[in-house]
């Protein structure tokens, strides 16, 4: 049923209900909720409360001396110090009493409609459970710290894959498949039968769009419908899988998964001239069948488990796909909202579990503890993006380093000169850039790399992306006789472009910063020292 939208209370009427509730008794502390009443409590009760009562009676102000944004406040009372609830008594409850409208009247700007009365009734009933525990002003903890029930761990998503047996259904003409019959069992529980066959025409049609997003072609419908041999099916369904179509289809869906997109987000919105390698390393994935334990592992360490590899060093542009904008001075923060970004994704795309509820307390519905987000997020917290990287095997590398050297030894005398005429401008332009930052920034950016930690070396990429935009406009600014020279350079230099090598395929990829990982802790927990990576405390049988 949809609700509607009421007014607050007004500053009088909300005093006046203030003062009725001190007719109750103070009633015994509410029991720990179950699953189902924590979820019933967060989608209907604590948005309508928020709606219809906090503006008078929340945190910033308690007409009467009441709050009612917590059970603990609503046990307590107001100034009388009479509760407001009485926990599975609301015919005792004076809350029910006015937004039933029996004598004081909440809210006054309208009565509530009665399936919202009977919502907050219903609650009230089963005794007022409000997640977090009666003393919890806020509720924003569901979960105490380590609690993870057998109940949890018993969940069927967290159970392994099982060969169940295939059931023998009586009078089953209709089955072809064990698949089917799992689903005729299920359809004859609830009572229903099974749709009437699809026409040729409609099954193609189906089944192409399926699997490759296309229509099949009158040709190709004409060919299945006319097809008398009885594996007509399984040979038409063999070739779409055998089409680059299918592998485009079923791309879009995992390049929506994880945030795929070409440019880079927010205002300025640049492009990303090599963020389709990614996209095609996923097509080729689905179109070679590869394993799905070898796609998986590509993406989260392709740089670890096969250097050498170029498709694995692409699959890394998984942890690339967060929103960058490239201007942003507090690096700080984007760092931080790069990492949490990078976190969320992988645990919405291979743990298949929302993870960002945990990142500021314990889940309120599903086993996720605060601190399992963070030790997620300790496994990511090394990366460190890199350009530099070529999409290229071992060998492709190896030869282009030879041919380069072999150039860079002739063209040694023309490029330091080129170098030491660009020099001054260039320093300039990273002192005007790096000036930008904030104090603390500058601060480690003018000390040796030596003596930087993990993570000022993640914010100096970022910082270092600015100051090279900057100094790529240096030659602009040379005077007309460094022009001129600087004009005669590139033209002694061009006459070995015969010796220097093709560039490499360029990349989005990622390595660890180095070998110490950046320390990770939980904001404002900072006595629970460093959190080391771990896996899902509810999959742990410690």
């Amino acid at each position: 049923m949809t609700s509607i939208r009421l007014p607050l209370l007004t500053a009088t009427l909300c005093t006046l209900f203030a003062q009725a509730l001190g007719a109750a008794e103070v009633a015994e502390t509410p029991k720990e909720p179950s699953r189902e009443e924590v979820k019933f409590f967060e989608n209907e009760i604590r948005p309508l409360l928020a709606e219809n009562c906090y503006k008078c009676h929340g945190a910033e102000k308690q007409k009467g001396g009441l709050r009612l944004d917590g059970i603990g406040p609503m046990l307590v009372g107001g100034e009388s110090g009479s509760p407001a609830v009485v926990p599975g008594k609301p015919d005792e409850s004076v809350l029910i009493e006015a937004v039933r409208w029996d004598s004081y009247e909440m809210p006054p700007s309208g009565k509530l409609d009665d399936a919202q009365v009977a919502k907050l009734t219903k609650w009230v009933e089963l005794g007022a459970p409000w997640p977090g525990g009666h003393g919890n002003v806020s509720g924003q903890s569901v979960r105490p710290a380590e609690k993870i029930t057998e109940e949890d761990r018993q969940w069927w998503a967290f159970q392994l894959v099982t060969d169940p047996e295939v059931p023998r259904l009586q009078d089953d003409e209709w089955s072809q498949s064990d698949i089917d019959r799992f689903v005729l069992r299920k359809l004859r529980e609830h009572k229903l039968s099974p749709a009437s066959p699809a026409d040729r025409e409609t099954l193609i049609r189906r089944v192409t769009l399926d699997l490759t997003g296309l229509p099949p072609t009158p040709e190709e419908t004409a060919a299945f419908v006319n097809d008398p041999s009885p594996d007509a099916y399984e040979r038409l369904i063999d070739t779409l899988l055998e089409s680059p179509r299918y592998g485009e289809r079923a791309a879009v869906q995992w390049l929506d998964l994880v945030r795929y997109a070409e440019s880079d987000g927010y205002r300025q919105d640049a492009y990303r001239p090599y963020a389709w390698r990614y996209r095609d390393y996923v097509i080729r994935s689905f179109n070679d069948d590869k394993p799905y334990d070898q796609f998986v592992t590509e993406q989260l360490a392709g740089d670890e488990v096969a250097p050498d590899d170029a498709d694995a060093l692409v699959a890394t542009g998984f942890l690339r796909h967060w929103v960058y904008e490239y201007n942003q001075r507090d690096c700080r923060t984007q760092w931080d909202n790069i990492v949490t970004d990078i976190t969320d994704v992988t645990g919405d795309v291979f743990l298949g579990m929302g993870m960002g509820c945990a990142r500021c307390h314990d889940h309120k519905f599903d086993p996720i503890l605060q601190k399992d987000y963070f030790a997620l997020r300790a496994f990511l917290a090394p990366v460190l993006p890199r350009d530099d990287i070529p999409a290229a095997s071992a060998a492709e590398r190896e030869e282009y380093q030879r041919q380069l050297a072999e150039w860079e030894a002739k063209t040694v005398a023309i490029r330091k000169e080129m170098d030491e005429i660009l020099f001054p401008y260039r320093r300039n332009a990273k002192a005007r850039a790096v000036a930008k930052f904030p104090p603390d920034i500058r601060e480690f950016m003018e000390r040796p790399e030596s003596e930087w930690t993990p993570l000022q070396h993640q914010l100096a990429d970022l910082v270092m992306r600015q100051v090279v935009t900057q100094q790529e406009k240096a030659e602009g600014k040379l005077k007309d006789d460094q022009k001129k020279r600087m004009a005669e350079l590139k033209k002694q230099l061009a006459k070995f472009d015969d010796l220097k090598p093709k560039p490499l395929p360029n990349a989005m990829t990622v390595t660890d910063v180095g070998a110490t990982a950046p320390t990770v802790t939980i904001p404002g927990k900072t006595k629970l020292g460093e959190i080391e990576p771990a896996f899902l405390t509810v999959l742990d049988p410690a």
